[in-house]
């Protein structure tokens, strides 16, 4: 019996990607056995989740960016509790990080095609990999955010600097990530941003390491073991799934780190400069400002927030 006799899909497509408002990347209607729906609210997502899980759906397809993959996995476990589904990608969103670094079909439905082709072969390769888990104190019902890459610091002003100046036709996600990183590199170099060599009010405390108290220029975390573009600015010892960064305001010697960081290779000055990388099993952080998580902004909440990995998904990928 082939897989794909075996395997149930379903998609979950994002009505508000700018893709698909402009005509692009559409799916149609829902070939014969697949299970479809384009959620616009969370409320929506859970429902059609939900059914999924019920007419045994074991291979999610979501069609966005790395905001609605963000979505789906947060939704996922009260949807599929410990069973989740594999998971492909189809990357119509405006950065893609997680279809970069874990790989992708492309999208529209030349992609889906290419996607149950494959499943039918069993060429499927598969990644088994954690989540991220971005949990606070007395959140609401709806639990802990879940996603795949979380910043702070510089790495929120690059998020606003890519939304308010790069976020154009023309100018491809890879190449907007690039230009939002370099621009704050470059803004902390120059006259007048004081503000942002400063960074943000931050206490962070991996595992059992000791709080370092303090401001941090830029916090970065995720439980992958790759990025996009071949940035991997993470190194250091620890046990667990999350690896931090944590770069102490103001930055020290910032270029000579940048590039040293960025190739996972730090200098021996770089702790004592303020630069700390490591791997653990939960970093507890206050925060004393907002929190990117797959490319949306939040607010961290009074009593801090708290990372993990506890749960893992298996990512499909030609």
């Amino acid at each position: 019996m082939s897989e794909a006799v075996r395997r149930r899909l379903g998609v979950i497509v994002n009505p508000r990607s700018r893709a698909l408002r402009e005509g692009r990347f559409g799916l149609g209607a829902p070939p014969a056995g697949l299970e479809q729906a384009a959620p616009a609210s969370h409320e929506e997502l859970m429902a059609a989740l939900s059914g999924f899980a019920s007419k045994g759906v074991d291979l999610l397809v979501v069609q966005g960016g790395d905001g609605t993959l963000r979505e789906v996995l947060t939704a996922l476990p009260r949807a599929f509790g410990e069973h989740p589904p594999e998971i492909a990608v189809l990357a119509t969103g405006k950065t893609n990080l997680a279809a970069r670094s874990l790989g992708s079909f492309g999208p529209g439905m030349k992609a889906l095609e290419r996607l149950r082709d494959a499943a039918e072969r069993g060429s499927l390769r598969r990644q088994r990999l954690p989540v991220l888990e971005v949990a606070s104190p007395g959140q609401d019902a709806s639990g802990p955010l879940r996603g795949l890459l979380f910043g702070a610091g510089a790495f929120t002003d690059a998020k606003l600097l890519a939304d308010r100046r790069l976020q154009r036709p023309g100018i491809h996600d890879g190449l907007v990530v690039a230009l939002a990183l370099a621009g704050v590199a470059l803004r902390t170099q120059g006259r007048g941003n004081q503000s942002l060599r400063d960074g943000v009010p931050a206490t962070v405390a991996p595992d059992r390491m000791p709080p370092v108290w303090g401001r941090s220029f830029l916090l970065l975390a995720t439980p992958l073991d790759r990025l996009m573009l071949g940035l991997w600015p993470f190194w250091g010892e620890g046990q667990g799934p999350v690896r931090w960064l944590n770069v102490a305001a103001p930055p020290q010697r910032l270029m000579a780190a940048l590039w040293a960081a960025t190739r996972g290779r730090p200098r021996p000055w770089m702790p004592a400069a303020g630069y700390r990388s490591g791997r653990a099993n939960r970093v507890a952080i206050h925060l004393g400002g907002p929190f990117v998580l797959d490319g949306e902004m939040f607010e961290p909440g009074p009593r801090g927030i708290e990372l993990s990995a506890p749960g893992w998904v298996t990512f499909v990928t030609p």
